[in-house]
């Protein structure tokens, strides 16, 4: 059986999201509760050690919707429904010499929390990072700027006015 560290060693190495031949899609979820926003701190790469909201790719024949869910639940364990959308954001990454190394269309819904820990007057339950996050944590919106965030995670805040 392979150890936790060779299975990301694979994984980056069989990365197919560097250099694409064409845009990848992903979905991710604004989840805004009690004035706060939850962020996870990516592990891997684009956007490695830096804040994000919670989101992954989307699957073949699974509408953006339930992606987002599906990608907001693996990588928080909260339950949530996806709600309107937040916001599109196009990302493009250029290497050193002007290639494309990273392509994405970023669908971003707004989530509501349908996940019963999260009842009314109940304390925030202690959250844990899941496999594709280094850290997560609810952040007050008016301490957002004080961390570093993706450029996409800032344009849809800008985009919100929320930054």
């Amino acid at each position: 059986m392979d150890s936790p560290q060779m299975t990301d060693l694979q994984k980056l190495k069989n990365d197919l999201r560097k250099y694409p031949i064409r845009p990848h899609i992903g979905v991710g979820g604004l989840l805004l509760y009690r004035n706060m926003i939850l962020l996870i701190k990516r592990k891997y790469d684009p956007g490695a050690n830096l804040w994000s909201i919670p989101g992954g790719h989307l699957k073949l024949g699974e509408s953006s919707k339930t992606g987002a869910e599906r990608e907001f639940l693996e990588e928080t364990t909260i339950k949530v429904k996806a709600e309107d959308l937040a916001g599109l954001v196009d990302t493009i990454i250029l290497d050193e010499k002007e290639k494309i190394k990273y392509h994405y269309v970023l669908i971003n819904y707004y989530m509501e929390i349908v996940d019963e820990r999260f009842s009314d007057g109940k304390e925030i339950p202690k959250l844990v990072a899941q496999s594709d996050a280094a850290d997560i944590k609810f952040v007050p919106i008016e301490e957002i700027s004080t961390y570093e965030i993706t450029k996409s995670l800032r344009k849809l805040l800008i985009d919100l006015s929320l930054l």
